[in-house]
């Protein structure tokens, strides 16, 4: 038998020790940073989901307030409409500056305001008496709102900015909305048949402030450290991307134009329905509170269609995503134009509440894609107050054609049109924001 005879070079190997890489020893600081930074990312959109859930109260369960202010001062449907308008106005020039201030300071101080605005304003709610009391304590609730829409929208995406999962994180805090008229549309109207609206108002400011000055103290701006792992100088904005440059230029393109239109349009058809359903529904025969537990679901269905958003976008991309939101919506206004049983309000409230879902993440998700990231949240602001100031007389309008014709059937089926059109722009609006190619 041959004894294979080894070689001194041989020897040492084996009586070397095996050691392990030193990256496996030791993280290198830059995955570690990254770890803590990615627990930090999903605790801001914890925060930023709990400030959206506010908005679920202050835009969908008006309708629930309707009718009690309605019966308890006799006012017209227009009248009463004219409160919500009041806070729309003030909504539309807080989301404005609040997301001018979130592209230059800590978001912190921006809602610390927002939520003393809040506060205050539900509150004294509880002690109108007249028309313009509302309108005023309303008006001050809208300056305070503005803040929880552009605030946490731009946060969320100046922290995923680049990733994998940028679209979910942006789905789960859009949904927050319709948790919140999930939860709140109910509860309302609980409330109100127990205690009366007064004490609703002055209970629901004293939860608000508990949440959104809650969330306040979790939030934090985007480090440096993040900014340049996603590809940009430490000191400086993220990357600004997107289809159009930056500067004044985007606010005189047709893209910029698209985009106003259609979030226009998606506005103006959800401040209708939000304010007029469930009187609509009433008048046709269901109870208030079957009617309230469906504006509730309406929003709890646009749940799925937010985080749904997340997935779909990365295959049809966020201009297409839109697109079907808006036709998917227009056809949902069939079941509501043709109204006459529970299960007809229901399957609206799934339709509607599912693409409405869709809508509101893609429209988030379509101004990055097409602008970029630099100035996001003034283009949030910008472009959400002015969908709210032109929508901000759609519920009184809607009052008013339904006190003059006693029907809500015309208004249904212009909204029903707006949205079709939408759906085509929206379609398109990818084209319409690439730059021609010079021969």
């Amino acid at each position: 038998m041959i004894r294979a005879i080894a070689t001194p070079a041989a020897r040492r190997s084996e009586s070397a020790p095996v050691t392990e890489p030193i990256s496996s020893l030791n993280p290198s600081p830059e995955g570690t940073l990254a770890r803590q930074h990615r627990l930090q990312g999903w605790l801001i959109v914890g925060a930023c989901f709990c400030l959206t859930l506010t908005l679920g109260e202050t835009f969908w369960t008006f309708g629930v307030f309707f009718k009690p202010i309605q019966q308890e001062f006799g006012w017209s449907r227009a009248v009463v409409s004219s409160i919500f308008t009041a806070f729309l106005m003030g909504y539309s020039i807080s989301v404005i500056a609040s997301g001018r201030l979130v592209d230059r300071f800590n978001p912190q101080p921006v809602l610390l305001v927002s939520a003393l605005l809040i506060v205050a304003g539900l509150c004294l709610c509880s002690l109108g008496g007249a028309i313009n009391h509302f309108r005023a304590f309303l008006f001050i609730v809208g300056l305070g709102s503005g803040a929880t829409w552009a605030v946490p929208n731009t946060v969320v995406q100046r922290w995923f900015y680049g990733k994998k999962d940028a679209g979910i994180a942006l789905g789960i805090v859009i949904s927050g909305v319709g948790a919140g008229a999930l939860i709140f549309a109910p509860l309302i109207n609980f409330l109100i048949q127990n205690y009366g609206w007064r004490a609703t108002f002055l209970l629901l400011g004293i939860l608000f402030g508990m949440v959104v000055g809650g969330a306040t103290f979790v939030l934090r701006s985007v480090p440096s450290s993040l900014r340049a792992m996603a590809g940009g100088p430490e000191t400086a904005e993220l990357r600004p991307g997107g289809l159009i440059s930056a500067g004044n230029r985007r606010y005189a393109s047709w893209a910029f134009a698209a985009l106003v239109f259609v979030v226009v349009v998606g506005i103006f058809a959800f401040q209708v329905i939000s304010a007029h359903m469930v009187p609509y529904a009433t008048d046709e025969g269901i109870s208030p509170s079957a009617a309230a537990a469906a504006l509730g679901l309406m929003g709890g269905f646009s749940i799925p269609g937010r985080l749904l958003s997340g997935l779909l976008s990365a295959r049809l991309g966020w201009c297409r995503l839109l697109s079907l939101a808006y036709f998917g919506t227009a056809a949902s206004m069939l079941c509501l134009w043709w109204l006459r049983d529970i299960w007809m309000l229901h399957l609206f409230a799934f339709s509607y509440g599912l693409f409405h879902g869709m809508r509101v993440a893609a429209q988030m998700g379509v101004i990055p894609e097409i602008f970029g990231m630099r100035s996001l949240g003034e283009l949030i602001g910008i472009t959400t107050a002015a969908g709210q100031l032109i929508s901000s007389v759609a519920p009184y309008a809607a009052g008013a054609l339904f006190d003059a014709t006693g029907s809500y059937s015309l208004a249904f089926l212009f909204i029903l049109l707006l949205l079709t059109a939408a759906g085509v722009v929206a379609g398109f609006m990818k084209r319409i924001a690439a730059p021609k190619q010079r021969p």
